[in-house]
């Protein structure tokens, strides 16, 4: 994490670039440290690299709702899905997309959560979720009329990515995860962008793109990033990360 805030940094650094920082979902809970706080260090981290905007995948669910809406309270940043409805009622959980304005240009970004999710461990008695294109296409009339540039944040897969892409016209990217690919060139669908670069903080995926002055994006340019040795850790991060994992108690590896 602590090189993966370099790289946020440097991003944003760039002269004439606008920078948005995105994640596709199963984000949350984990690893130790993110389920013995249930994901609240994930969310202060998030907050500390200033994340924008997030969906939610079925792995997230996995300590139930209430667990998702505290984190969201916490979140400087969206948690997102069109998607995923309370049982029986069919109220969103969470917000179905937000509204980023950044350099004049206004960003709506909406989130996707994968079927399966239903059946999350922990969640399954309390949820339901919409079929993912119907919910896509439903709320894509007003988020356009309020943005430039459409962004799905999308927790099903890159073969579902890519069908999403087909059937719901004016979608302009589309940032994937759950599958696990890397998406390197981004597919082109119509006129919709789609990208994904693998999981588990493995890899910083960054994709360039041009808006133009009619609001159509051209020349997508994907980059994989390997978080290795030639970037330095950021102190603040590194910082934070050992207090969080000292007040969760990471077990110290055996020694030999």
């Amino acid at each position: 994490m602590a090189r993966r805030a370099t790289v946020i940094k440097d991003a944003r650094r760039e002269a004439g670039r606008t920078a948005l920082v995105l994640d596709a979902g199963d984000t949350l809970l984990g690893q130790t440290v993110s389920l013995q706080s249930e994901g609240a260090a994930i969310v202060e981290t998030m907050n500390a690299m200033g994340y924008d905007a997030m969906a939610v995948g079925r792995l997230d669910l996995i300590k139930g709702i209430d667990v998702v809406t505290r984190r969201a309270q916490e979140a400087q940043f969206a948690i997102l899905s069109c998607n995923l409805v309370r049982k029986g009622t069919r109220e969103l959980v969470l917000p179905a997309s937000t509204i980023i304005e950044r350099d004049g240009v206004r960003f709506g970004i909406l989130g996707v959560t994968e079927p399966q999710a239903a059946q999350a461990p922990g969640a399954e008695e309390t949820i339901e979720v919409l079929d993912p294109t119907e919910a896509a296409r439903a709320a894509l009339p007003d988020l356009q009329a309020r943005s430039d540039v459409v962004i799905v944040l999308s927790h099903l897969g890159l073969e579902e990515d890519l069908a999403l892409a087909k059937a719901v016209p004016g979608i302009d990217i589309i940032v994937g995860g759950r599958s696990r690919q890397l998406v390197q060139p981004p597919e082109v669908v119509g006129d919709t962008i789609v990208t994904q670069m693998g999981f588990d903080g493995e890899y910083m995926g960054r994709l360039d793109v041009t808006v133009n002055e009619d609001g159509r994006l051209s020349d997508p340019l994907g980059a994989m990033i390997v978080l290795g040795p030639d970037y330095a850790d950021d102190s603040e991060l590194a910082a934070l990360v050992a207090r969080l994992k000292g007040e969760y108690g990471e077990p110290t590896p055996p020694t030999r």
